[in-house]
């Protein structure tokens, strides 16, 4: 086992959204402050939801099938993230319930009770199931049945989702470490460990692994890139560097998960924007500083498209960072990460409305109210169907469509 350790020398706030880890030094006004902005609550009047205004819809939005399968995530903000193998769908919640559905019908699978505190996955390789916890554990199930496969500890409570390439499985937990294992066996290949600041906001960005490298964004505005078959660095750049003086204003956390592209690796901050790092060198291309996030970021073959931290929805130019469209009729909505579908871009929010956008100029197309609950999750999309789940653990499926000549006429 290789373990490569840099200690870092800053009191920054690090990882990110959901609820504040504190400490004596941490303020009450801090805390709340952070605790609102990112749970699924309407009540802060500071910021109001935008009311929706009236559209007309152009795409049709059909329910197939709705379950509710599994406890709900309550009041805590986990990344705990539907996954899509073969045919099936495994949703897990932070009690420790697993479940297999297939896909088309909802039929349950197979159910597995594993009474442990899940708060981080879900991914799939090598035909297991991988989940992390919060005391720790790293855990693989058999799809075919979710027996376990292995458990493995790492160095503390994982709050990202593993990811898996290569036979490998990376893990980053909220003390900053990475940990690398064998994804058939669990024995751990190396290690890359950095210091992170006594106060803290619980999470952390999910590590990416791109062309044998991974990616993992820090709470003081780092990207690093570390190769993949041995943790050795390849490169670190600042994205964002703290300004002002209160301590909301100097975050600069790099919670958004980065989106690594062919020629650039995108990096979202909490309060210094979007920038595109030369993917080999790690040198700035270019910077956009009004789109702050927090939120996954995805893109087209031409675009990236963001939710800010107002959930105002952005597209921009991948080469050079220019706007294409802003789209603010959803402010402070509580908007999912958004999730591309041909011309059409998907998000839930706080009220249980699913939105479709446009992707080419971002006005809105369509809307249906699911759930009576916050969609805290990104949709997915798989063989014509979209996938929504809500905090309280209902699945919802769902078909979208052109409209006929007689939908229009109707």
């Amino acid at each position: 086992m290789i373990r490569v350790t840099i200690a870092l020398l800053t009191i920054a706030l690090s990882g990110c959204a959901g609820m504040v880890e504190s400490t004596k030094s941490a303020g009450k006004s801090l805390e709340s402050s952070i605790i609102d902005m990112m749970t699924y609550s309407s009540e802060d009047e500071s910021a109001p939801p935008r009311a929706l205004e009236e559209i007309t819809n152009e795409v049709i939005l059909s329910e197939v099938w709705q379950r509710k399968v599994i406890g709900g995530q309550g009041d805590r903000f986990l990344k705990l993230e539907m996954v899509l193998s073969d045919g099936k769908m495994f949703i897990a919640d932070r009690k420790g319930q697993v479940i297999a559905l297939d896909q088309q019908t909802g039929e349950t699978l197979w159910e597995v009770e594993t009474e442990l505190p899940i708060s981080g996955g879900l991914e799939v390789g090598y035909e297991n199931l991988f989940f992390a916890t919060t005391d720790a554990d790293v855990v693989a199930l058999k799809l075919n049945d979710g027996e376990t496969s292995w458990t493995a500890q790492v160095s503390s409570e994982v709050l990202s989702v593993p990811r898996f390439s290569e036979g490998l499985l990376v893990v980053r937990s909220i003390d900053g470490a990475i940990s690398t294992m064998d994804a058939a066996t669990g024995e751990e290949q190396w290690s890359y460990i950095r210091d992170v600041p006594a106060l803290s906001l619980r999470g952390t960005s999910s590590p990416v692994v791109k062309s044998g490298g991974v990616i993992s964004g820090y709470a003081n505005g780092k990207l690093v890139v570390l190769r993949l078959k041995d943790g050795l660095q390849i490169w670190e750049t600042s994205v964002a560097v703290p300004r002002g003086r209160g301590a909301l204003s100097r975050m600069v956390d790099v919670d958004s998960d980065p989106l690594a592209g062919e020629r650039f690796i995108y990096a979202a901050t909490f309060n210094g924007g979007v920038a595109a790092v030369d993917i080999r060198s790690g040198e700035i291309s270019w910077r956009r500083s009004e789109m702050s996030s927090y939120k996954k970021m995805i893109a087209d073959w031409v675009s990236i498209f963001v939710v800010d931290v107002k959930n105002h929805v952005w597209s921009a130019d991948q080469s050079n960072g220019e706007i294409n469209w802003e789209q603010d009729q959803l402010e402070h909505r509580q908007l999912t990460p958004l999730t591309k579908t041909g011309d059409y871009l998907l998000t839930g929010d706080y009220e249980g409305y699913l939105h479709v956008l446009s992707a080419s100029d971002g006005h809105l197309m369509g809307r249906l109210k699911i759930s009576d609950s916050a969609i805290t999750a990104a949709p997915l999309i798989d063989d014509g169907l979209i996938y929504v789940q809500n905090i309280d653990g209902e699945i919802m499926a769902l078909r979208l469509d052109a409209p006929t000549a007689a939908d229009i006429e109707n």
